[in-house]
């Protein structure tokens, strides 16, 4: 949707963090280029004001945009509440965020995304966030095994399989008393792999099956984990669109495992690693969403008058 003839420029703020460092950033810059004029936001030189009606949005160059895209929203540098706050004050004026902060925020959360799951009548494994040993040990022993994590986090860190019994009690009890909270997950008998499935509005854009090293149950790419080429069938395809539509996502990420009761979703990310897709089968999700993205601004400009912010 670049600029034709008689036709005004869409330009495009990508907001991000870690802008080369970051591959993927670095893939949605370039893919949202083809599209319109793109300029890139440190999410930790943001600024607002509020002028009567009037909300302003400033990275110290001025912003006038169609669309936000948050590729790395969220900076180490500055304060992430502030950052946070800026993208909701530009929801409520109207501005075109994707994700929307409150559908990242939920899928962050990872009890939070099951309760959404589990609502929408999403297949996903039972779950329980706890704070005390008498709790975690209850879901335990219901449960037979269990998969330890953090409330929110990513790339596999402080994942854990854990059997409901001594060695496994005295663990979950070590970090229970470290971290204060754990969320827990029902083990899901698998063959080692599980499926990255890639959805953007709602349509499945790409996939792969990840593969776990031997001897390890993470399938993350950061554990070791290798991409294959796969061929989804139409209930997993369906599986993964309810997902992301239950967390309210524009694109995600759908981590499933094809168990013994059927397929199941295990996570849903707000902000999906792609590369292992582009790795293993050369398709390029970064265009799809910035395929998508072009599409909502001309959606919203034949609706409505033109609002920049």
């Amino acid at each position: 949707m670049r600029k034709g003839r008689g036709a005004e420029l869409v330009r495009f703020a990508v907001v991000t963090a870690f802008p080369e460092s970051d591959w993927h950033s670095a893939r949605l810059i370039k893919a949202l280029a083809r599209e319109g004029e793109v300029i890139v936001v440190d999410p930790a030189r943001l600024a607002s004001e509020i002028d009567g009606p009037v909300l302003r949005i400033d990275d110290g160059q001025g912003l006038f945009c169609d669309a936000f895209l948050l590729a790395r929203g969220v900076s180490p540098d500055g304060d992430a509440d502030a950052q946070l706050t800026v993208y909701r004050a530009l929801e409520t004026a109207g501005a075109l965020v994707l994700n929307r902060v409150e559908a990242l925020l939920e899928a962050r959360d990872k009890f939070r995304t099951s309760v959404r799951l589990t609502a929408a009548g999403v297949a996903t494994p039972r779950a329980a966030i706890v704070q005390t040993m008498a709790q975690a040990h209850a879901f335990m022993r219901a449960c037979g095994q269990v998969v330890v994590k953090p409330l929110s986090g990513s790339l596999g860190e402080g994942v854990e399989r854990v059997t409901a019994d001594r060695a496994g009690v005295l663990r979950v009890e070590s970090r229970l008393a470290r971290e204060g909270s754990l969320y827990l997950q029902s083990w899901v008998d698998n063959d080692g792999r599980d499926l990255r499935v890639f959805v953007v509005a709602g349509r499945v854009a790409g996939a792969v099956a990840r593969v776990a090293q031997p001897g390890e149950f993470r399938t993350n790419m950061a554990r070791g984990a290798q991409a294959q080429q796969v061929t989804l069938t139409a209930a997993i395809e369906r599986l993964a669109s309810r997902a992301a539509r239950a967390l309210g996502l524009d694109y995600t990420g759908v981590d499933i495992i094809d168990g013994p009761d059927g397929p199941q979703v295990i996570e849903v990310n707000g902000n999906p690693a792609f590369d292992m897709i582009f790795q293993a089968t050369g398709e390029d999700m970064a265009r799809a969403v910035a395929e998508h993205v072009s599409r909502e601004v001309q959606t919203r400009r034949s609706r409505c008058s033109r609002r920049r912010f």
